[in-house]
């Protein structure tokens, strides 16, 4: 998974709660605890374990090694280069910044707990050496995690490297919504009162370094979270408070963020509009290459809106009506330029889309002379960047390059494709 746009192929417990740095691990708890636990978490989930998973209990520093070896292994090298040049492109994060630096950064400090769907096997920080009340809630949602991958194979849902990063964020908020919600309905039941205040007594700590995250960052984390809880927690109680409707969504996974954020959409089965860009730099001519392409989806959209000033309300509304989108990025002689082709449920939903976005370019490019402005098109130049911005009815497009005469190429080449 990309999950931020990292630690592919694990399923995470991020900032359940704030484990204390400890020494290694000198307490390993008994297997008739281990055990209990999984017995329990199999009752509420109504899977019965078709293995045991390996328990490997560390320390920060351990788990901290774990991850980054995971992150350099199974985020490529172009992968890293590609979600570096579109956020830079968009503005969703400063060209100093290091994306891959920011999101090691962030796992370092908010994983608690890691199941490894190739190693079948369950990483967890202990609490200064003792299986505490941290450590067992880690556990119950960890093996969560492992239920999913014997019967769904998490694998296969969540390929470890999707060609949509908005489809990847969408079925890790099905597979983290449903750990979150087990860990709570869990803890309801087999915590103290005591336990449950040392949980909360040492939760929130790692969140300043997610506060100063680029906005972009801490949403892709959250979601699947955040919003995958309330996704999943809604399926449940529609079927009657039952777990047979969360398992027939694994079976038919959620498409979109859209899904997630809209369960309504979900079952509906309104899908993501398949938008087609054709290939941008075999079309404007020779030394173009692709870097890369994919889709940003109604959560990233959202964010887009956010950045450059558009209020959380109004954003969140004009994204809700997002329909599908595709992204591509090519480059010549190291000059990046990105097109973002949108469709959206109405030609008014559109225009507003159109309406927000063009105004936050007006922020981003503050200095930058205005070529033209008009109800269906944006054009600016500034210093070292072009943007041309066009509505045509459900559909805008994005362009964002280095020169006038190479942004209109693109658009030229993408209103020319037929697919």
């Amino acid at each position: 998974m990309r999950l931020p746009r990292s630690l592919v192929g694990a399923a995470a417990a991020l900032f359940l709660v704030s484990s204390p740095a400890s020494a290694e691990t000198t307490t390993t708890p008994d297997t008739a605890t281990l055990r209990s636990i999984e017995a329990q978490v199999a009752q509420i989930r109504g899977l019965k374990p078709l293995a045991d998973p390996e328990l490997r209990l560390l320390d920060h520093t351990s788990l901290n090694t774990y991850l980054a070896d995971q992150f350099t292994r199974n985020y490529l090298p172009t992968e890293r280069e590609s979600d570096q040049a579109e956020m830079v492109a968009l503005g969703l994060i400063q060209p100093t910044d290091d994306l891959m630096q920011i999101e090691l950064n962030l796992l370092n400090n908010q994983v608690v707990g890691v199941y490894d769907p190739d190693l079948k096997s369950l990483f967890v920080v202990s609490d200064e050496g003792d299986f505490g009340p941290a450590a067992r809630i880690t556990y119950a949602h960890e093996f969560n995690h492992a239920l999913q991958d014997q019967y769904y194979d998490l694998n296969k849902i969540a390929p470890k490297h999707p060609d949509s990063n908005d489809h990847s964020l969408a079925i890790h908020g099905l597979v983290e919504g449903d750990a979150i919600m087990l860990q709570t309905m869990w803890a309801q039941q087999n915590l103290s009162a005591d336990d449950l205040m040392q949980l909360s007594r040492g939760s929130g700590g790692a969140d300043a370094g997610l506060a100063q995250a680029p906005l972009i960052v801490r949403s892709e984390l959250l979601c699947p979270y955040t919003n995958g809880f309330s996704f999943v927690r809604q399926t449940y109680r529609l079927a009657g408070n039952s777990y047979a409707a969360v398992n027939q969504v694994f079976a038919n996974p959620p498409e979109s963020t859209a899904q997630v954020l809209h369960p309504d959409k979900y079952r509906a089965h309104i899908h993501p509009i398949d938008v087609q860009l054709g290939d941008i730099a075999a079309s404007v001519g020779l030394g173009w290459r692709r870097v890369g392409s994919g889709v940003l989806g109604e959560l990233d959209t959202r964010v887009l809106l956010e950045q450059w000033g558009t209020p959380p309300g109004d954003a969140n509304r004009i994204a809700a009506a997002w329909g599908g989108d595709r992204w591509q990025l090519v480059e010549a002689n190291g000059h990046p330029a990105i097109a973002l082709k949108s469709s959206w449920e109405t030609p008014s939903a559109a225009a507003d889309f159109f309406s927000a976005y063009t105004r936050g370019l007006h922020v981003r490019f503050s200095t930058a002379t205005v070529e033209e402005s008009s109800g269906v098109r944006e054009a600016l130049t500034d210093a070292g960047a072009v943007s041309d911005v066009r509505l045509d009815g459900r559909d805008v497009l994005v362009v964002i390059g280095f020169d006038r005469d190479t942004s209109e190429s693109i658009v030229g080449a993408i209103t020319s494709f037929v697919p």
